[in-house]
């Protein structure tokens, strides 16, 4: 059963069940009602007979008996009530005329003698239900008044048939309201499905739906589109990506392959010209090599490295600065670090200082000094090359952007902008700016969870 289908008969049940119990207390409320309004007029009529059976009216002619019909009967009594007095011994007082047959229980009998109560109780004359009441007359006597049940009975009929007319009504009714709701609710939920079929049938992911309202189906449409986008702009960078290292791989194989093509052609080459080949075959083959690795860490997700976990920055910088050293002993490090903690990826981190420290080390001329400064969570590098130029300031973090003097180095365009993932998945920042007397500088900012309040350690490292 489909959702909406389950909807429509939910309802419908819902509201079927209040309106049959809504009907029944109506019911139950009414017979109860007319019932005792019934038992009122039928002891107030017995009462009369009562008070008149011990206080007889005038003597007029003789008479044999003590019959009240319909001529002494209460107002709002119907004309079909009856009433009788009747001894202790069982003896009727009946006047000649009387043929209304009242048969007498011992209950009634322990009445007319005392020593039952009144009460009120249901019977049958001839084929009529009626509504008997006795009552005590005094002197070993008592009264038996009955009323027809056959009003009320009609009247409860038809009430019983108007609200079964009712609770059927109320049902269609809440069928269709139901149906109706149904559908206007289960609106946004097609719209979300022909939205999801539309992109898993054309892969179009610029497809959104209109989102109204801001309830739980409204919150879903939202989402979808946020889940639309996040794939659209996921599926333009995978695009972009692969654009960007098929144009950056295209220049180091078509080298590999020139040489190679050299070598072939040529296997009787001069060995003083065939060194030179190979040591570019072995130099292209790094690049290629190290273009590759950065390809690959800079599509890597950050969750790959594993769980965050408390880090000590400081000591994570300083073995990043002594293995650069010790790759490139013709430049000075000098390093000024506050203990610091942080929460992140260590292979992640390391990676992001590395790239920085190479980053400097590449443009800083032979015998030069690169600066590493940490403190309050923030780690500064400063080299003393060319700097930035201000046209390339604002594209230094873009995936493979190389300035035009960057072109004529060896590099990828990948290490910078592998660093501002790294700071990204940290909740940090990453800027560049030109120091004043020269060079770059590029700050890495990542929370900090405590800060060193100690002397900072003076560590320089030379070649």
């Amino acid at each position: 059963m489909s959702l909406r289908r389950r909807m429509v008969v939910l309802s419908a049940a819902a509201v079927a069940l209040a309106v049959a119990l809504s009907a029944c207390a109506c019911y139950i409320a009414v017979e109860s009602s007319m019932r005792g309004r019934l038992d009122h007029q039928l002891k107030a009529f017995a009462g009369t007979v009562a008070l008149v059976a011990r206080h007889p009216p005038t003597p007029g002619p003789p008479r044999t008996g003590f019959r009240f019909a319909g001529a002494l009967q209460r107002p709002g009594l119907e004309a079909d009530g009856d009433a009788a007095l009747f001894s202790a011994t069982g003896v009727i007082d009946e006047s000649p005329e009387d043929h209304t047959a009242f048969p007498l229980t011992s209950r009634d009998l322990a009445v007319a003698r005392g020593t039952t109560p009144a009460y009120f109780g249901d019977g049958r004359s001839g084929k009529t239900d009626v509504r008997v009441y006795v009552t005590p007359a005094g002197r070993g006597r008592a009264v038996i008044a009955e009323q027809s049940l056959t009003g009320l009975q009609s009247t409860l009929h038809d009430l019983a048939v108007i609200l079964v007319i009712i609770v059927l009504a109320g049902v269609a009714l809440a069928g269709l309201l139901g149906l109706f709701v149904a559908r206007a609710a289960a609106v946004p939920v097609h719209i979300l499905r022909q939205a999801a079929e539309h992109v898993g049938s054309t892969g179009d992911l610029s497809r959104r739906i209109k989102t109204i309202g801001d309830d739980d189906l409204g919150q879903l449409g939202a989402s979808f589109n946020a889940m639309l986008a996040a794939l659209e702009e996921s599926h333009r960078v995978q695009r972009q990506l692969i654009g960007d290292a098929s144009h950056e791989l295209r220049t180091p194989v078509a080298s590999l392959r020139t040489n190679l093509e050299v070598l072939l052609r040529n296997p009787d080459l001069d060995p003083a010209e065939r060194a030179p080949l190979l040591e570019d075959l072995i130099e292209q083959s790094a690049e290629l090599g190290a273009l590759v690795e950065d390809l690959l860490e800079s599509a890597r997700d950050g969750n790959d490295a594993g769980s965050p976990e408390p880090l000590a920055l400081d000591e994570l910088v300083s073995a990043e600065v002594a293995l650069c050293a010790a790759l490139h002993p013709d430049v000075h490090f000098e390093m000024q670090l506050e203990r610091c903690e942080v929460v992140g990826r260590a292979s992640r981190l390391s990676r992001a200082i590395l790239n920085l420290l190479d980053n400097a080390v590449k443009w800083s001329p032979p015998d030069a000094n690169v600066e590493v400064s940490l403190g309050q969570g923030e780690l500064i590098v400063r080299d003393h090359g060319p700097g930035f130029s201000e046209h390339d300031l604002p594209f230094v973090f873009d995936r493979f952007y190389r300035s035009p003097i960057a072109r004529s180095v060896p590099g990828s365009g990948l290490g910078l902008s592998i660093v501002r993932k790294v700071a990204s998945e940290h909740a940090g920042t990453i800027r560049a700016a030109n120091a004043r007397d020269g060079g770059a500088v590029v700050t890495l900012a990542l929370p900090s969870r405590s800060a060193g309040q100690d002397s900072p350690a003076q560590l320089t490292a030379h070649a």
